[in-house]
């Protein structure tokens, strides 16, 4: 569902700092931004909607460390000021795209990604700008610590599918898998829309992912592949 573009929300993105990194190529706020995801209880939700879950485990989560990263400038407004008002330590922000992040993280390692309910970009043309696509299952490999795990949920039949058959292909190993997700567990939270898919007879599928050496292994085979169609280019 698309959001809609909303000037207060933009304004207050730009106007609050507290809890916002600013994701630029700067030495000062790169160095912010790593400082933070630094240690080995950080974690990382990739499209946070208004902020219901990342608030909801952080608040019960007091001594682990929550980024959120959204590209929409609305969305992302709405959940800063959640996040502000809580008044929780634990959770920042950044506005902008996950692969400029990424590229920033080399030295990072998080304990978890989460994704909830992301857009599944239906159509063939538009594959790569899904959050399971092999271009983003190839740096959560590289963000992740050694014993990362992914924690995905959707109520989409087609994308969790689509979703699953991946993961399998780049090796990650399902350590969870529920086609029914109904009682929330301790290391998770609902988000805004949840509830209402239930209500509606809507089977949450959820899964729980961990990085292994087959991850690896794919990760650099792909990675070798495309220096070697780069140079056949050149």
């Amino acid at each position: 569902m698309r959001t809609r573009y909303k000037q207060r929300a933009v304004n207050y993105l730009a106007e609050n700092f507290k809890n916002q990194f600013l994701l630029v190529d700067d030495e000062i706020e790169i160095k912010k931004i790593q400082d933070f995801v630094n240690g080995d209880n950080s974690y990382l939700e990739i499209g946070p909607g208004k902020g219901r879950f990342i608030l909801d485990i952080a608040a019960r989560n007091k001594d682990k460390k929550f980024l959120v990263i959204e590209l929409d400038r609305t969305i992302s407004g709405i959940a800063l000021k959640k996040i502000d008002e809580s008044g929780l330590e634990n959770v920042r922000l950044i506005c902008g795209d996950f692969y400029n992040l990424a590229k920033f993280l080399n030295s990072s390692r998080f304990r978890g990604v989460f994704l909830n309910f992301s857009d599944p970009w239906p159509k063939k043309r538009h594959e790569k700008r899904r959050l399971t696509s092999k271009n983003f299952l190839l740096e959560y490999a590289n963000i992740l610590s050694d014993d990362g795990l992914i924690y995905f949920k959707t109520d989409n039949d087609n994308f969790f599918e689509y979703s699953r058959e991946m993961f399998i292909n780049y090796g990650w190993k399902i350590v969870y898998e529920n086609h029914n997700y109904i009682d929330i567990d301790e290391f998770d939270g609902e988000t805004e829309f949840e509830n209402r898919y239930k209500n509606q007879g809507i089977n949450i599928k959820r899964l729980i992912l961990k990085k292994d050496e087959k991850t690896l292994t794919k990760s650099k085979e792909e990675e070798k592949e495309n220096e070697q169609k780069i140079c056949t280019i050149l």
